[in-house]
Protein backbone atom coordinates (compact mmCIF):
# COMPACT_ATOMS: atom_id res chain seq x y z
CA UNK A 1 0.00 0.00 0.00
CA UNK A 2 1.38 3.41 -0.91
CA UNK A 3 1.40 6.19 1.62
CA UNK A 4 -0.21 9.57 1.03
CA UNK A 5 3.27 11.11 0.87
CA UNK A 6 4.28 8.79 -1.98
CA UNK A 7 1.09 9.62 -3.88
CA UNK A 8 1.72 13.35 -3.43
CA UNK A 9 5.28 13.01 -4.70
CA UNK A 10 4.00 11.00 -7.69
CA UNK A 11 1.34 13.62 -8.40
CA UNK A 12 3.94 16.38 -8.22
CA UNK A 13 6.23 14.49 -10.58
CA UNK A 14 3.38 13.87 -12.99
CA UNK A 15 2.34 17.53 -12.83
CA UNK A 16 5.92 18.62 -13.45
CA UNK A 17 6.16 16.33 -16.47
CA UNK A 18 2.89 17.71 -17.87
CA UNK A 19 4.10 21.28 -17.40
CA UNK A 20 7.36 20.48 -19.19
CA UNK A 21 5.47 18.82 -22.06
CA UNK A 22 3.16 21.82 -22.39
CA UNK A 23 6.11 24.21 -22.31
CA UNK A 24 7.78 22.28 -25.15
CA UNK A 25 4.53 22.29 -27.09
CA UNK A 26 4.03 26.05 -26.67
CA UNK A 27 7.62 26.73 -27.81
CA UNK A 28 7.07 24.99 -31.16
CA UNK A 29 7.00 27.12 -34.28
CA UNK A 30 3.80 27.17 -36.32
CA UNK A 31 4.31 25.66 -39.77
CA UNK A 32 2.05 28.16 -41.53
CA UNK A 33 3.62 31.18 -39.83
CA UNK A 34 7.24 30.35 -38.86
CA UNK A 35 7.67 33.60 -36.94
CA UNK A 36 4.93 32.48 -34.51
CA UNK A 37 4.94 29.87 -31.76
CA UNK A 38 1.98 27.89 -30.52
CA UNK A 39 2.06 30.13 -27.44
CA UNK A 40 1.38 33.09 -29.74
CA UNK A 41 -1.58 31.29 -31.30
CA UNK A 42 -2.97 30.30 -27.89
CA UNK A 43 -2.65 33.92 -26.75
CA UNK A 44 -4.49 35.05 -29.90
CA UNK A 45 -7.33 32.58 -29.25
CA UNK A 46 -7.59 33.64 -25.61
CA UNK A 47 -7.71 37.30 -26.63
CA UNK A 48 -10.44 36.57 -29.17
CA UNK A 49 -12.48 34.71 -26.54
CA UNK A 50 -11.96 37.28 -23.77
CA UNK A 51 -9.57 35.04 -21.86
CA UNK A 52 -11.67 31.93 -22.43
CA UNK A 53 -14.79 33.52 -20.91
CA UNK A 54 -16.71 33.83 -24.20
CA UNK A 55 -17.67 30.95 -26.46
CA UNK A 56 -15.47 30.71 -29.54
CA UNK A 57 -15.37 28.14 -32.32
CA UNK A 58 -11.63 27.67 -31.94
CA UNK A 59 -11.12 25.34 -34.94
CA UNK A 60 -13.20 27.62 -37.17
CA UNK A 61 -11.44 30.74 -35.92
CA UNK A 62 -7.98 29.26 -36.47
CA UNK A 63 -8.90 27.90 -39.91
CA UNK A 64 -10.17 31.35 -40.92
CA UNK A 65 -6.85 32.80 -39.73
CA UNK A 66 -5.00 30.44 -42.10
CA UNK A 67 -3.80 27.78 -39.65
CA UNK A 68 -3.56 24.13 -40.66
CA UNK A 69 -5.06 21.10 -38.97
CA UNK A 70 -1.92 20.24 -36.96
CA UNK A 71 -1.80 23.68 -35.40
CA UNK A 72 -5.53 23.58 -34.74
CA UNK A 73 -5.28 20.14 -33.09
CA UNK A 74 -2.37 21.26 -30.91
CA UNK A 75 -4.06 24.46 -29.76
CA UNK A 76 -7.43 22.81 -29.08
CA UNK A 77 -5.73 19.98 -27.18
CA UNK A 78 -3.76 22.41 -25.07
CA UNK A 79 -6.83 24.51 -24.29
CA UNK A 80 -8.79 21.39 -23.33
CA UNK A 81 -6.05 20.24 -20.94
CA UNK A 82 -6.11 23.67 -19.34
CA UNK A 83 -9.90 23.55 -19.00
CA UNK A 84 -10.31 26.52 -21.34
CA UNK A 85 -12.15 24.77 -24.17
CA UNK A 86 -14.91 22.22 -24.45
CA UNK A 87 -14.24 19.01 -26.35
CA UNK A 88 -15.25 19.28 -29.99
CA UNK A 89 -18.68 18.00 -31.00
CA UNK A 90 -18.17 14.61 -32.74
CA UNK A 91 -20.66 15.72 -35.43
CA UNK A 92 -18.32 18.58 -36.39
CA UNK A 93 -15.42 16.17 -36.86
CA UNK A 94 -17.17 14.21 -39.61
CA UNK A 95 -16.20 14.85 -43.17
CA UNK A 96 -18.98 15.97 -45.56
Amino acid sequence: MTSSIERTIGDDDLSRQRRKRDARLLDQRVAEFPAMTLADVVADVLAASDGGREALDVPGYLAAEGHGWRTIESVVGYLQRQGLADPPDPQQLRLP
